[in-house]
């Protein structure tokens, strides 16, 4: 018995260890409408399933066509990589070489804190920013171990962009069954959020509870999905962290509206014929995207952009790509602005704003020795206001830092500022600002620039010392908190931010300041008064033009 006893104690403990090693590892498997999946366990104990196909690779024949299902595969499938990224220009910004990007790119990245478990978790879907022509899912300011840490689903995607995501042409309107062609990224994005629903629940998610986040222009076309019949009943919330160019005059499918060119006429620049388009290379698509732009938009062109971010005022050479979501009648049936002014989008719980410096992250290479180029281009850009803007926004000296500061003030508050919150007034949302200027960003002397908050939002604020104090880590804390509580319950307030009031009908503007501390504050709707002025959403000749 003395012999046995212990052998019986060895058994037991083999048992023991072999079914801790199954729940270890069987949790990494899950199986999806289209095969099974194998992941694996962060260092930090969520579970990624990284590179998960969400459409059929949009190349050959369906290149510029809306994206197909994804197809079955058989056995198991390695979900420990990324997928590759969306073609676009390389980045150092971004980090994106040329070696990561394909065509074959409509792939999504899932943190999960658990596989199995006895309450669904909230689901946050990250759409990335990039000026709707770089970026990636697969980023590692995006990593989403530390908000699955906090008990959430998170997921991030990739969609086509620039020439591959937005062009239409009258030869792919022609062939569509739906008489439309381009926005190709924004059907992307719907593609994505159906296979979530369909599939997410394996993942531990609640396909009932999806939450739609994202920074510049993947807030940017969040707002375009809240506006687009094809997204309804596809997510329940929305964050847009920093949307750029909402509510300004935006180009349409065939006609010139407020003299910007027409998106088919811009995929004619392209070249003529779709057959020769699909004959090329991805890379020779982009070397005949750019040219066309340059030749189209550059010095003695005849088109003209919307209005953008990257706009160089001191660069009048400089190509202004034309490659964003635009009123195409069956994606986006109107003009955004319109949209949102008569209650046509979806109705749901929106948190939305901006950060203090959205424009400094523009100008890195702006140091004008006069006032000259500044007064020029505000002229140009926002007329007929433009002596209006230039009033409001004069620096108070011709000095070099002064006149960066107008323009940064200008650029923040016209391409990020004014959309932001006329879509917080227009959902009745709650509205923020991000005030916050870590060490890094002093040092860089870029205050609270465009996506510094990111890094707060995805807790990533332990990961470099360096560039964050502890002052940072607390405020990054509390931003998780709030944004994990929105994507719960629809709602951000917690006990420490109680005052912060979604925006009312009676002309009250309550906003959170994130700064040195979590302030609520007033908003007076005054300061983008000219904005609205310039760009009716009526679409009405300007009123400043009037005075």
């Amino acid at each position: 018995m003395q012999l046995r006893f212990p052998a019986l104690i060895f058994l037991f403990c083999t048992a023991l260890f072999a079914v801790a090693q199954d729940a270890q590892i069987s949790p990494a498997h899950v199986r999806v409408a289209q095969g099974e999946l194998e992941g694996a366990a962060t260092g930090m104990g969520p579970f990624a399933f990284k590179g998960v196909p969400y459409a059929a690779p949009p190349v050959g024949d369906l290149r510029w066509r809306e994206p197909r299902p994804a197809e079955a595969w058989t056995g198991v499938r390695d979900a420990t990589k990324f997928g590759p990224v969306c073609m676009q220009p390389e980045s150092r910004l971004m980090s994106i070489s040329r070696s990561d990007m394909s065509e074959d790119c409509l792939y999504l990245n899932v943190w999960t804190p658990s596989i199995k478990t006895a309450q669904a978790a909230p689901v946050m879907v990250w759409i990335h920013g990039g000026s709707f022509v770089s970026g990636a899912g697969s980023q590692a300011s995006f990593d989403g171990t530390r908000l699955a840490m906090r008990g959430v689903v998170l997921v991030t995607i990739n969609y086509r962009m620039g020439v591959f995501g937005y062009m239409a042409h009258p030869e792919l309107t022609a062939e569509s069954p739906n008489h439309t062609s381009g926005n190709y990224a924004l059907l992307d994005q719907i593609a994505a959020l159906r296979w979530l629903r369909e599939n997410i629940a394996a993942f531990g998610g609640d396909p009932r509870n999806v939450t739609v986040f994202g920074e510049s222009a993947g807030a940017s076309s969040i707002a375009y999905l809240m506006a687009s019949p094809l997204a309804r009943g596809l997510f329940d919330k929305a964050i847009l962290e920093s949307p750029g160019l909402l509510m300004t005059p935006e180009p349409e499918l065939k006609r010139d509206y407020r003299g910007i060119t027409n998106m088919e006429a811009v995929g004619l620049a392209v070249g003529p014929h779709i057959a020769d388009l699909r004959a090329l290379s991805a890379d020779a698509v982009m070397e005949q995207s750019y040219s066309a732009s340059k030749k189209l938009f550059g010095p003695g062109g005849t088109g003209r952009t919307r209005l953008r971010a990257a706009t160089p005022l001191d660069d009048p050479n400089s190509v202004h790509l034309a490659w964003t979501p635009f009123a195409d009648g069956y994606v986006i049936s109107d003009q955004l602005a319109r949209l949102y002014a008569e209650g046509r989008f979806i109705h749901i719980p929106v948190m939305a704003g901006t950060n203090t410096n959205e424009g400094n992250l523009f100008l890195t290479h702006y140091h004008p020795a006069n006032a000259d180029s500044l007064n020029g281009w505000v002229e140009q850009a926002f007329a007929p206001c433009g002596k209006q803007v230039l009033t409001r926004y004069a620096p108070p000296s011709p000095a070099p830092e002064q006149l960066h500061a107008a323009a940064d003030r200008l650029l923040s508050d016209s391409l990020f500022l004014y959309g932001t919150f006329s879509v917080a007034r227009a959902t009745h949302g709650y509205l923020y600002r991000f005030s916050r200027v870590s060490p890094r960003a002093e040092r860089l002397g870029l205050g609270s620039y465009h996506s510094a908050e990111i890094a707060y939002v995805f807790g990533h604020t332990l990961n470099a010392p360096d560039d964050f104090t502890e002052a940072d880590r607390k405020l990054s804390d509390q931003m998780v908190t709030m944004w994990v509580h929105f994507a719960r319950t629809g709602d951000p307030r917690l006990m420490m931010s109680s005052e912060w009031t979604r925006i009312g009908s009676n002309g009250e503007v309550p906003y959170m300041d994130f700064g040195d501390t979590i302030t609520p504050k007033d908003f007076p709707d005054t300061t983008v008064q000219i904005f609205s002025e310039l760009w009716p959403p009526s679409g009405k000749a300007p009123g400043c033009g009037k005075k």
